[in-house]
């Protein structure tokens, strides 16, 4: 009988947020629209960030640190840029959005995951335009029209639902631990070096010899990051032509699944007293 109220609670609950999406859309277009109404480009800017840096990154690694790959380097390196900027800027500004909001938060008895799913929905939309704005270059230069690509999809879902699982948790813990946002900074800038981004995946294998025998097992640890599974499933697709690896996948949709289930039950246990430690 306890199993069956409690079934039905966790279902009620996931009514409740799927209920206020309307909500949810509306914080999303108005973070979306506020974030450039100032700019003088603009919506442009969605695409100037990951190109600046693409022109930056591409400097160094072409010219002073040689980095090969069997592709244009800037159409390699943005495909990887877009995807992880979707995820560290949803989740270095979503970690702080329950606290930022404590107005709202407190007037109102909503479900408190709805404000960092809307942190990652509005978010969502500045990364689907500029995709849609890239998606031309490899296809055309580089030839990769295929089949393939009917499993874009895929990466573009599994990349939402784990920013939003991830950006979840660092929220619900920066509103009892005011710390968190600090650490969310600092993991990012090591989790930045430790994603596939600006080097492919095989470029690591090459590295056994050339650097120190006990740093390998921290290297080889990479493939164990959900971003990079999420990356090379982008760059299968879109560069190569050729569908994502299933083991990519099946990984990042466990990882991704089991941190979904885990938020939710620390937001249906910990949600009605948010507003009490704001």
């Amino acid at each position: 009988m306890t199993m069956a109220i409690g079934k039905t609670s966790y279902l009620h609950d996931l009514k409740v947020v799927f209920s206020n999406r309307d909500l949810i859309f509306s914080l999303a277009v108005k973070d979306f629209k506020v974030r450039y109404r100032s700019a003088t480009l603009g919506f442009l800017w969605m695409l100037l960030n990951p190109v600046l840096q693409m022109l930056v990154l591409s400097l160094v690694f072409s010219f002073i640190v040689r980095i090969p790959v069997d592709v244009p380097y800037p159409i390699f390196l943005l495909c990887g840029l877009l995807p992880w900027n979707f995820m560290s800027m949803t989740l270095g500004i979503g970690a702080s959005s329950l606290v930022n909001e404590r107005n709202l938060v407190k007037k109102l008895y909503f479900p408190r995951e709805i404000i960092p799913i809307s942190v990652a929905a509005g978010h969502f939309i500045n990364f689907l335009i500029a995709l849609l704005l890239f998606l031309p270059v490899p296809l055309f230069f580089l030839k990769t029209w295929s089949w393939a690509l009917l499993f874009l999809p895929i990466p573009i879902l599994l990349l939402a639902l784990f920013t939003i699982s991830i950006t979840s948790l660092a929220t619900l813990s920066d509103a009892f631990f005011r710390d968190t946002r600090f650490i969310v900074e600092a993991l990012l800038m090591v989790w930045f070096y430790a994603t596939p981004i600006f080097y492919p995946y095989s470029y690591l294998t090459s590295l056994t010899g050339v650097i120190p025998r006990w740093i390998m097992p921290f290297v080889n640890m990479i493939r164990f990051n959900p971003m990079a599974g999420i990356i090379s499933m982008f760059r299968n697709i879109l560069l190569k032509g050729e569908p994502p690896r299933l083991a990519d996948g099946l990984y990042v949709l466990i990882i991704t699944t089991a941190l979904l289930l885990f938020s939710f039950i620390l937001y249906r246990r910990h949600g009605p007293i948010i507003a009490d430690h704001m």
